[in-house]
């Protein structure tokens, strides 16, 4: 062979092996997709999936993964649709990974672990997915899975959603020295028409184990009307409880996995370059305790700047307890001059995602005539989302509600807007609304304002103190 073909034959071998290796491993399907997932090595289907992405990847490693489970005798498409309309609506869809996968079977059994945990894996080698904001969802038998799988594999979840299941937990899964700052979160969803003491049972259960947990009861709706709305007028309600944990998803990261070494590196040269903007930005990405203490920092700084960018990253992610706690602190102090929206807005986020101690600062920031008047605003609309969603079927805090009612009767400079605020919630519930009027005076709206303090008082139990 003349030596002068040579290289031409090398450099075709590699154009060879090259064209091998694409087909031996094909790019992982973008944006919408319907098939088998094969793993590129052992060859053989992962499993069967519908699928979403965002149409582009970014460069960094910040998509959420969520991964859908259906019921029995289900298949991959049954949750994906309404989920990936909710993403659209809330304009994230370009930040989550979706994949809806089919069982071995007609039903979610431990046979499905292997593959399941093959098919994160795959996840995560084949987009930018952040390993700390990996979630599932199931539905019915898909529940009860989500809810076995979720709690042996805490080293990997970040947070659980139910709808309508019967959860089995096995106590020895959840000895936890601290869980509430440190393990994951659930979310239940269950439908009155359904047995919802199961997910009830499923709370007591994570409450007695000091796990944060979540529920939303939907009176009215049974087991499969929950997801879709059929029967109903609207899916009003429906798509309330999923775009809110589509956000309390986006809020969390998972507590005990550890940034990678470029986020920390991304926020040290933010930091150390006085870049405000690109810090706020890393923390978000980071968020949790890895992101507390330039939080806290913020927060406690006497900069009207630094407060405002401590609370814009606390409301956009869960940035730990001492975050939350600087949060309220800057809130109660009036001598503050930060906007009221800036103050409040973090400490509304997390008072809707069961923290207490935020709903107790809430509820006095509405109640208060000392604080300002945006301020006192602010407050009574983010309890007004907070209140809509426990008035679907499951008050859990009557402290809330109670705030609500309490408002109708408020007296004082601007005080029609704070009513108008908090009627425009509970006329909802009751939907004459004892004919009751925002801008009645005082003796006008006494009548009404009694009918609601007897429906609050049964609803909620006595009124707390002032």
């Amino acid at each position: 062979m003349p030596r002068c073909l040579m290289p031409l034959l090398a450099l075709g071998l590699i154009a060879f092996l090259n064209v091998a290796l694409a087909d031996d491993k094909p790019a992982p399907p973008l944006g919408k997709f319907r098939g088998e997932i094969v793993d590129p090595v052992k060859k053989d289907v992962i499993m069967k999936v519908a699928l979403h992405t965002p149409a582009k990847l970014p460069e960094r490693r910040n998509l959420t993964l969520l991964l859908l489970f259906h019921g029995y005798q289900g298949n991959e498409g049954n949750y994906i649709g309404l989920t990936v309309e909710a993403l659209k609506r809330n304009k994230f869809d370009e930040e989550f990974v979706v994949i809806s996968g089919k069982s071995k079977g007609p039903g979610w059994t431990a046979d499905d672990d292997t593959p399941t945990l093959r098919l994160i894996d795959w996840a995560l080698k084949n987009y930018p997915i952040d390993r700390r904001r990996v979630f599932l969802f199931g539905s019915s038998n898909g529940a009860a899975y989500v809810g076995r799988f979720g709690s042996e594999h805490q080293d990997k979840i970040a947070g659980v959603v139910g709808y309508c299941g019967n959860y089995k937990f096995d106590p020895a899964k959840f000895k936890a020295e601290n869980p509430a700052d440190t393990k994951l979160e659930w979310y239940f969803v269950h439908g009155s028409k359904d047995n919802p003491q199961n997910s009830r049972k499923a709370c007591d259960f994570l409450k007695q184990h000091g796990y944060r947990h979540i529920f939303r009861q939907m009176d009215g709706y049974g087991h499969t009307d929950i997801w879709d709305s059929r029967g109903h007028p609207d899916s009003k309600a429906a798509d309330l409880v999923r775009d809110d944990w589509l956000h309390w998803m986006r809020w969390l990261r998972h507590k005990e996995l550890p940034p990678s070494v470029t986020q920390l590196e991304t926020l040290e040269a933010a930091l150390k370059a006085n870049d405000r903007e690109a810090a706020g930005r890393a923390v978000v990405e980071i968020g949790g305790p890895a992101a507390a203490k330039t939080v806290v920092a913020w927060l406690h700084s006497k900069d009207a700047e630094d407060r405002r960018a401590g609370a814009a990253a606390s409301r956009r992610t869960w940035c730990g307890q001492e975050a939350l706690q600087a949060g309220i602190k800057n809130l109660e102090n009036t001598a503050l001059e930060d906007k009221a929206t800036d103050l409040l807005f973090p400490v509304g986020v997390a008072a809707n995602w069961g923290h207490l101690d935020a709903r107790k600062a809430l509820c006095e920031s509405a109640l208060d005539p000392k604080r300002r008047h945006a301020q006192r605003v602010t407050a009574v609309v983010a309890l007004e989302r907070i209140g809509a969603l426990q008035l679907l079927g499951n008050v859990e805090d009557g402290r809330v509600i109670w705030t609500l009612v309490q408002l109708l009767d408020q007296d004082g400079v601007d005080a029609e807007k704070l009513r108008e605020v908090a009627f425009a919630t509970l006329e909802k519930a009751v939907p004459d609304g004892f004919g009751y009027k925002p801008e009645q005076n005082k003796e006008e709206r006494q009548a009404a304002v009694e009918k609601w303090r007897a429906w609050c008082k049964e609803k909620c139990g006595p009124e707390p103190a002032k």
